[in-house]
C-alpha cells in the first residue's frame, strides 16, 4: 500500500486483492477470488510500476 501511495495510486488497490482476504473491488465490478488471477495481476501491475511490459497468455506470439 506504501508503494501505491508513492506511485500517486489512489482508490481500490484491486492489484493488492492478493493479500486480503476479502477483495474490495469498485462499484458494479466483481470480486475476483482466484489466487492465480489475484497473483497475475500483482506480477502485472509491478511490472507497468516498473517500467515493463505485463504478461500476458494469450499465445498471440506466434502469430507475428
Amino acid at each position: 500500500m506504501d508503494l501505491a501511495q508513492r506511485a500517486g495510486m489512489k482508490g481500490i488497490q484491486e492489484w493488492l486483492s492478493f493479500y486480503f482476504k476479502s477483495p474490495m473491488v469498485a462499484p458494479g465490478l466483481y470480486p475476483e477470488h482466484d489466487l492465480f488471477i489475484q497473483q497475475w495481476k500483482l506480477k502485472n501491475t509491478l511490472r507497468w510500476l516498473g517500467g515493463e511490459e505485463p504478461i500476458t497468455h494469450l499465445g498471440i506470439e506466434y502469430y507475428d
